[in-house]
């Protein structure tokens, strides 16, 4: 999707997916090839340490208000 579309802004994902792939992987992936989508990771079972979660990216403990998801897409910055 992010290869055909040049409108998405924000990559929300969770630490845990189901497959190979983790959500600080494919953070990892899309901060490396779409430098200018802002990351927000998050995750209900573990609190990552700040290293694990791109530089550019956001952390937010489930669960969450819309309120705290909303202020981490703002806060969370391209490269």
């Amino acid at each position: 999707m992010l290869e055909s579309r040049s409108d998405i802004g924000v990559l929300f994902t969770d630490i845990e997916m189901p497959g190979s792939m983790n959500g600080f992987a494919l953070a990892a992936r899309v901060a490396e090839r779409w430098p200018h989508i802002r990351l927000v990771i998050t995750s209900g079972r573990c609190r990552p340490a700040s290293r694990d979660v791109p530089d550019h990216g956001m952390f937010v403990p489930k669960p969450y208000l819309a309120e705290q998801l909303l202020s981490a897409f703002d806060r969370a910055k391209p490269v």
